[in-house]
Order: C-alpha cells, then structure tokens, then sequence
C-alpha cells in the first residue's frame, strides 16, 4: 500500500516543481532568483539537491511570494496533497492546515533530534522518512539514515516562518533520491 500511496504523492511533485519554478521567476532579486531557478533545473533534471543550496535560498520563503500565506491556490493545493491533506478546501484553510502540518513535522524533528537517530527501530527509521516525503520502501536503513539525517539539518534549521521552504523540500528532497548519486 505504501508504494501506491507514494505514486500517488508522486503524482503531485510535477505540480509543485511548476508551481515553484514560475514563482521563481517573479521573484524581483536576480540572484536569489538565479539560484532558485538552478534549484529547480537541477531537480527537474533528475539531480538531487545539496544541504547548503536549500538553506541558501530559505529567505526566499518566508516574506516573499513563497510564504505558504502568498502561494497560488494550485501550488497549495498541489502542496497539500505531497502531505495527504484534501486539496477541497477554500484557500484560507488550505494554507492553515498546509502550515498547521509542516508546523507539526518541524516539532517531531527537533524531539527526533534531540532522541538521537540512534534510537530507532528500522520500521520507526522508515515511517519517519516516509512522514517527510520519501518512500523508504526500497531503500536500505543506511540510506534512510542519510537521508533522515539531511532532513534533520534543513529542518532544524528553518524558522516557523519558514515552512514554505519545509513543506516543498518534501518534493525537493526526495524526488531524485533513489535514482541520483549523491
């Protein structure tokens, strides 16, 4: 079930690289602009993102057009269901549960940090990834832990106000994960 579960979260990445990638290009700074712009070329191509690009662009998703408060409805939507939340809800509440949901996942990782990786079972490593947007299903429990620990250092390092960057790094950080190199 899992897998069919992930196609259809996977069914809504293209929408939300879209999404972002048009946003992008109406952002008024051109070197933040740039930088988002490769960003999403880069996991469009097929490549996976590095740690220091995410946190170099997380600026951009707070006060910007890519506050989850500024985001097109269809980019929301599209947003809401990487999460399974249902996407038939006017705006408002949309984007309240969206940052409602991503707000509840920054807290489950700050106390999955502060408990160590160490600490958890197999089945616990892979359900923790898969909350985040990877399917762990086909993956090793070296490579849940990696993937785990890069999530863990973009999230914990994110401000509330920074959701945005949180809920599509979801999309960004696992899209390529088990087809690209590191």
């Amino acid at each position: 079930f899992q897998d069919t579960y992930d196609s259809i979260r996977r069914g809504s990445y293209p929408a939300v690289l879209r999404s972002l990638a048009l946003a992008a290009r109406s952002l008024p700074e051109p070197q933040p602009r740039q930088l988002l712009q490769q960003l999403c070329a880069q996991v469009q191509g097929g490549a996976r993102p590095h740690l220091a690009q995410l946190l170099a662009v997380r600026g951009l998703f707070s006060g910007s057009l890519l506050a989850l408060n500024r985001l097109g409805v269809d980019h929301v939507r599209a947003l809401s269901r990487v999460l399974f939340l249902t996407p038939h809800l006017p705006p408002f509440f949309l984007r309240h549960r969206l940052r409602s949901h991503v707000l509840e996942i920054r807290h489950l990782d700050r106390a999955l940090l502060r408990l160590g990786l160490g600490q958890l079972s197999e089945e616990e490593l892979r359900a923790a990834c898969y909350l985040r947007g990877l399917n762990s299903t086909h993956l090793g429990r070296a490579e849940c832990r990696a993937w785990l620990e890069q999530w863990l250092g973009l999230s914990c390092e994110l401000q509330a106000s920074e959701a945005s960057l949180l809920a599509h790094s979801m999309v960004l950080l696992s899209l390529n994960y088990s087809r690209a190199p590191e």
